[in-house]
């Protein structure tokens, strides 16, 4: 029977495209004057929790603090202006959650070499108004695709129609009908019809003559597109105090949660009041409890801290996992207390643990690099993957303390580590070769066989001289690694 989801190595590659082109504009932004931060949760990152679907609230990907204004960001893989819309769910129709103000950016990436997460930028960013997409969409202006098959589900797509440079040019040539571009070096020139469909699609030259473009830009589109933005006037407090009480669902979200950083003072009551009105939306109240939490109101973290005690019966999985989300978001002890609180708590969901051991990657601490290292001996695998990759993410500033943790911690805590230590910063593994076990010197073995590059040549020459055959097993896994073998797959 075939199912309605995406697999997950799609799936990842949709997520690392989508959080690049995140990425890239938030960059882009920053460099254009704006101050821009992840506004729907999870847009910068490719992390896929399988168990615990969160729902969260559509909003656009990005909010400037300082003028309000929201972008919804594309990361692409060819040069084109596309949604993902459905004709029967308006809640996923692909404006939803948008107002006419707030922009699209569009951003092509390559993927470099096998691995689905790194990525290459080959386009500028590009930015269009949601309401001119919607004047588009309105007088047909548009390609709409056939619904996607069984794997991507069941949505359309909606295409903007656009024609992008090959390569780098120079305009050559703006007319009526075509658009000629010079490669960058010479070669045969491009030239861009504007008709299309019979006449039933006019594009609209985005360029001028003697205008130098790159790679992927789009340069007629039957929308505008800009590569510059001007940042308009700031805005102040008052701005999103008064959204907090708007109609609109996701002006709400992005009000309360642009107030964690622009305001406390005037805006308190009204925080509090989003976050216990029982008939918000608990996403709204989770973020307005954040923002008075961040500047430490006891009754934030008490919203907090309930929907984490609470058992599962009073609260869903789904929103404790977000609440943990959140927790790791606010830069305090006390978010890392009761990260590793529901970390140790074996009676607590799998997932919600591992997504605690995942957050506490935002803590560089000995107290969270001791409390993931302490899940190795214990925790299922689940737990422990999401562990390593914490305690990796915290490890460079605290090699030291990971070292004495490798040398003091019984046998079943070391893999971790270890996997940790290989992929982190430098180190000397001569300081612990000295007295170590059979246990200690594999894993001494492997950290030195798979981190190579990040250990001192010197301090290599010195395992040879003290224990050959720690550094035998380590210039075994050199072998290994350095083939050409090392990732050949079978498909």
């Amino acid at each position: 029977m075939a199912n309605n989801f995406k697999s997950d190595d799609s799936f990842l590659k949709k997520l690392a495209v989508g959080a690049a082109g995140t990425n890239a504009t938030m960059k882009r932004l920053r460099e254009m004057g704006f101050n821009p931060i992840e506004l729907e949760r999870g847009s910068t990152g490719f992390k896929i929790w399988k168990k615990i679907k969160i729902k969260r609230v559509r909003v656009p990907d990005i909010l400037c603090l300082n003028t309000g204004l929201r972008f919804e960001s594309r990361g692409k893989t060819k040069p084109e202006i596309s949604m993902s819309h459905s004709l029967n769910d308006p809640k996923r129709a692909w404006d939803a959650g948008m107002k006419d103000d707030d922009f699209v950016s569009i951003v092509v990436f390559e993927q470099k070499n096998d691995s689905p997460i790194d990525l290459e930028q080959t386009s500028p960013v590009h930015f269009t108004k949601v309401n001119d997409m919607r004047t588009a969409f309105g007088n047909q202006q548009v390609s709409i695709t056939k619904p996607k098959g069984a794997e991507e589900g069941s949505e359309i797509r909606v295409i903007w129609t656009t024609a992008a440079a090959k390569q780098r040019s120079e305009v050559l040539s703006v007319e009526p009908k075509k658009i000629s571009l010079i490669p960058i070096p010479k070669a045969r020139n491009q030239t861009i019809q504007l008709i299309r469909k019979k006449g039933e699609i006019n594009l609209l030259p985005q360029i001028t003559i003697g205008n130098i473009i790159e790679m992927n830009q789009i340069v007629a589109s039957v929308v505008p597109v800009k590569t510059i933005l001007k940042c308009p006037p700031s805005v102040d407090e008052d701005y999103f105090i008064d959204k907090l009480t708007s109609v609109n669902l996701s002006e709400r979200y992005a009000a309360a949660k642009a107030l964690r950083y622009r305001g406390y003072t005037k805006a308190k009551s009204v925080l509090e009041s989003r976050m216990n009105d029982n008939d918000e939306d608990i996403y709204v109240q989770l973020e307005a409890a954040a923002a008075l939490a961040a500047y430490d109101d006891p009754y934030g973290w008490v919203f907090i801290e309930n929907k984490l005690r609470s058992p599962i019966m009073a609260v869903p999985l789904e929103t404790q996992l977000e609440t943990v989300i959140v927790v790791s978001e606010i830069p305090k002890k006390r978010s890392e207390n009761l990260l590793i609180e529901v970390l140790k708590d074996s009676h607590r969901d799998d997932e919600l643990r591992a997504g605690a051991a995942w957050a506490l990657g935002q803590f560089v601490s000995t107290n969270s690099a001791t409390a993931l290292v302490n899940t190795f001996n214990l925790s299922t695998l689940e737990i422990k993957v999401e562990a390593a990759r914490a305690l990796l993410r915290i490890a460079d500033p605290q090699v030291h303390h990971l070292v004495k943790l490798l040398k003091n911690s019984e046998p079943a805590k070391r893999d971790g580590i270890s996997w940790a230590l290989a992929r982190s910063a430098e180190f000397d593994p001569s300081d612990i070769i000295s007295g170590a076990d059979d246990n200690l010197r594999r894993w001494i073995s492997y950290i030195v066989g798979y981190g190579k590059d990040n250990i001192n040549q010197a301090d290599i020459e010195v395992i040879c001289k003290t224990d050959p055959e720690v550094y035998f097993a380590a210039s075994v896994l050199w072998q290994i690694v350095d083939s050409w073998v090392h990732d050949l797959k079978e498909y």
